[in-house]
């Protein structure tokens, strides 16, 4: 049977990376019409997806979720032959059923094969214009994570004119500044679980007493942050916001008792994108715990500029040293 190739990385053009230490997508093998095995390598070492302090013998689930937005890019350029300049809008993303044991950071760089099956193609009257995915993320015989995705793909002259016009709607110059301002200051590293204070992705942390409550933050938007901002983007990226429900959660999580410690395991998260997060006006993240066990613990999460939603999801976090997944 034909195997997927790990020799190398795809072009970083395919992936829509700058750096070419950011690609994780190794090759793809077409199994059927509708289904794909992409391989990729997850690093033992990166600045980013390796940061978390509580969890340090595991690999960070985060970097499967920009391994399946990646291969989703992918798959636009090549299996839906969506020229370069085509500006690529993620809908939904998700990850659930994380296996900790899986997990485990080897003694060399692990391959994962991100089994892809197509559930959807979201047709126009000028062709396929996106495509829902979902993923089955295997590391040997054993199946790390099961993922969802969806996507849709925009020609560069339409996402302008959207763009301005969204601006213009939300009392802003029709283009972006190209200087962009000073980050926010960011909250301890301490409180979401970080080792780098670069990698905190939030501000004017307020969280619950022990009662219930909802944890709020201001989003962090740096711009010279190598890995969230890897090219120029006009835009909050998709990435940003699932990290911001992330140390949100955790920060939540550890206020409201639901967990011990800020040593958790991402095992779940989701986002839906309902709006286009602009980079130089406030964006507000809320966290509200759900559900928790004492193992693990739900939050619902919601990213928030004016008066608008950007972005809607949830958060499970389980307790470091369980092997509980997410379902």
């Amino acid at each position: 049977m034909d195997t997927v190739e790990f020799s190398r990385t795809v072009p970083r053009e395919l992936v829509h990376r700058l750096s070419i230490t950011e690609v994780l997508v190794t090759g793809v093998l077409a199994r059927d019409e509708d289904t794909l095995d992409v391989g990729v390598q997850v690093p033992r070492s990166h600045a980013f997806y390796r940061d978390t302090a509580g969890c340090s013998h595991l690999y960070d689930p985060m970097v499967l979720v920009e391994a399946a937005r990646q291969t989703l890019i992918m798959l636009g350029h090549e299996l839906f032959d969506m020229p370069f300049g085509t500006k690529f809008i993620l809908r939904e993303i998700a990850l659930h059923e994380t296996d900790p044991a899986a997990l485990a950071v080897s003694v060399v760089p692990t391959e994962v094969v991100l089994r892809c099956h197509i559930l959807r193609r979201f047709r126009d009257q000028d062709g396929v214009r996106g495509a829902r995915l979902r993923y089955s993320a295997m590391i040997g015989d054993h199946v790390a994570a099961t993922l969802e995705c969806s996507m849709s793909w925009v020609p560069p002259e339409n996402w302008q004119e959207m763009r301005e016009k969204g601006r213009v709607g939300l009392g802003l110059s029709p283009h972006l500044a190209i200087e962009a301002p000073e980050p926010l200051p960011r909250i301890h590293k301490g409180l979401v679980d970080r080792r780098d204070d670069s990698n905190v992705v939030l501000s004017s942390l307020q969280v619950p007493p022990a009662s219930a409550g909802t944890g709020t933050a201001r989003l962090v938007v740096d711009t010279r942050h190598p890995v969230l901002f890897d090219h120029y983007v006009d835009h909050v990226p998709g990435m940003l916001t699932l990290e911001a429900f992330r140390q949100l959660s955790i920060a939540t999580a550890v206020a409201t008792g639901a967990l011990p410690s800020e040593a958790a395991l991402l095992t779940g998260i989701s986002a839906r994108f309902t709006a286009i997060g602009e980079l130089d006006l406030p964006v507000t993240c809320e966290s509200m715990l759900a559900q928790s066990d004492g193992t693990s613990a739900l939050l619902q999460c919601a990213l928030r500029q004016e008066d608008r939603t950007v972005a809607t999801g949830h958060v499970r976090l389980t307790r470091s040293g369980t092997e509980a997944g997410a379902r």
